[in-house]
């Protein structure tokens, strides 16, 4: 569990099962998307990383995953600390 105190978490992001290539951003603002992905897969592998990212108001956080074409991708995230 995050405390509800927590400005930033540190988790692993997994991505599986996906139908494309594509990559994920997880930020805190979902107003302002950010350039730069957390992870970048291919169709057909699972792939996970670790990050450190910032919570935005209330203690929400955004995912967004785009691929190169129609298709799906299932994410997994896993908190493993956070900071105060």
């Amino acid at each position: 569990m995050v405390s509800a105190s927590a400005t930033a978490v540190a988790l692993n992001l997994t991505v599986t099962e996906p139908t494309t290539g594509g990559n994920c951003r997880l930020y805190p603002d979902p107003a302002v998307r950010p350039l730069v992905s957390t992870i970048n897969y291919a169709a057909g592998r699972t792939r996970a990383n670790n990050a450190v990212v910032l919570l935005g108001a209330g203690g929400t956080l955004t995912v967004y995953c785009v691929g190169a074409g129609p298709g799906s991708v299932h994410v997994i995230l896993d908190a493993n600390g956070y900071f105060e």
